[in-house]
């Protein structure tokens, strides 16, 4: 039995329960056995070996449930301001930005590590990084993505997505868990995402997609033109291109898949409804979206039908830097209109709570029986403070001082 303490406990559960001095006790199979008062925990298991962290928070490991780890090369190689520029960058560059990825994709997981992120949703669109992920510490569902709106090869597309699916199965393990990913409707054939869907559907695996990203990709599936319909002509010498499906259509899909939808930005009330009826999940990935859409995810239309939003990083491509905490700390800034300590409390459970019920992992709060996956951040100050949730936000330490999996001590500063 092992007794963590910290100066400041966050739960993490949905009422955002806070305790002051507080611990949490685990089994040596890695499963929290008791969450209270630090020094009743102690002398309550007198055999147990302790140790507290004073000017700290403990909270369950973050989880990162969007991320690609294939874009790590990139640096400055990509156009951002216009999501039409951002994309026409990425096919001209692409083959720069998959050269010799082993270091920066190692490098990247070892940041998570250091960030206090246990979990992490990652999105795999060639396979590169599923070894690399599967032989490293982190707890992965690993999202192989498919691609491809050209009619002609939908066998060869839906034969190497499941080759790659194969090859992760191979992994699979209590910590790895293969899946299934679209990647949108205006790049995925209706055919071939019909088909993801219902290998998902028959496998039990999780999928996730990204969907309504850009007003382009808005105007494509409403419109059937616009800017899609030149880069098409110009990348892919179709000058007739068209959309397989719109929008409706391709979230027909997902009927009682509880899909993972990142982004959304363009998604209007009725489309929101659509997928809180198939018991989906939201994603945002706030700076992203202002570096390739130069906006935020609406959320206050999003809590009105009915998500609690979870937030994630995505990859290089479209980012600085895959920190949570640096990532939930600048969101914050995003929405001046909405109230600073419930802001706060959201962006902490967007990356604690939510995505772990996305993800389907057991941890994600402090609670009896769940996984102890537990990380420490030093936050000078945190027990004085009359608004926690907001001063972690704001003062958190960006790496963590120590992170737990299954009880297992993974990362010390």
């Amino acid at each position: 039995m092992q007794i963590i303490g910290a100066s400041c406990v966050f739960i993490c559960n949905c009422e955002f329960l806070i305790l002051e001095d507080g611990g949490v006790a685990f089994s040596q199979e890695g499963r929290i056995q008791e969450v209270g008062d630090f020094e009743t925990l102690k002398s309550k298991y007198p055999q147990a070996s302790f140790i507290f962290h004073k000017d700290c928070v403990l909270l369950p490991a973050l989880s990162n449930a969007h991320i690609h780890f294939e874009f790590s090369n990139n640096q400055s190689q990509l156009i951002y301001g216009n999501f039409g520029s951002w994309l026409s960058s990425v096919i001209s560059k692409r083959e720069e930005l998959f050269f010799n990825l082993n270091e920066s994709i190692q490098r990247e997981i070892e940041l998570q590590i250091q960030g206090g992120i246990g979990s992490v949703g990652a999105i795999s669109s060639h396979g590169y990084d599923i070894a690399l992920l599967a032989h490293s510490p982190l707890r992965v569902t690993l999202f192989n993505e498919a691609i491809g709106s050209n009619p002609q090869a939908l066998d060869f597309l839906y034969g190497n997505l499941k080759e790659r699916l194969q090859e992760s199965q191979k992994f699979k393990s209590e910590k790895f868990n293969p899946a299934l990913a679209i990647h949108s409707p205006y790049s995925t054939h209706f055919v071939l995402a019909k088909k993801v869907a219902q290998l998902a559907r028959e496998e039990h695996l999780k999928i996730s997609c990204h969907f309504l990203e850009s007003q382009e990709e808005a105007q494509w599936l409403n419109e059937k033109n616009g800017w899609f319909k030149e880069f098409f002509a110009s990348f892919f010498g179709n000058d007739d291109a068209k959309p397989s499906m719109n929008a409706e259509e391709f979230l027909g899909l997902f009927e009682n898949l509880s899909p993972l939808m990142v982004h959304c930005l363009f998604a209007d009330s009725a489309l929101l409804d659509q997928i809180k009826q198939m018991q989906g999940f939201i994603i945002s990935a706030p700076r992203s979206n202002r570096l390739l859409n130069q906006t935020y995810l609406n959320l206050e239309r999003v809590k009105q039908s009915g998500f609690s939003p979870i937030f994630a990083t995505d990859g290089l491509s479209s980012n600085f830097s895959l920190n949570l905490i640096e990532e939930i700390r600048y969101a914050f800034f995003a929405y001046p209109h909405l109230d600073v300590i419930k802001l706060a409390q959201d962006l902490i459970l967007g990356i604690t709570h939510f995505p772990a019920l996305a993800l389907g992992n057991d941890n994600g709060e402090l609670a009896r029986s769940k996984l102890a996956d537990i990380a420490v951040f030093e936050c000078q100050g945190i027990k004085q403070s009359e608004q926690k949730a907001l001063h972690f936000v704001l003062h958190a330490k960006t790496m963590a001082k120590e992170l737990y999996l299954q009880g297992e001590k993974i990362w010390k500063k």
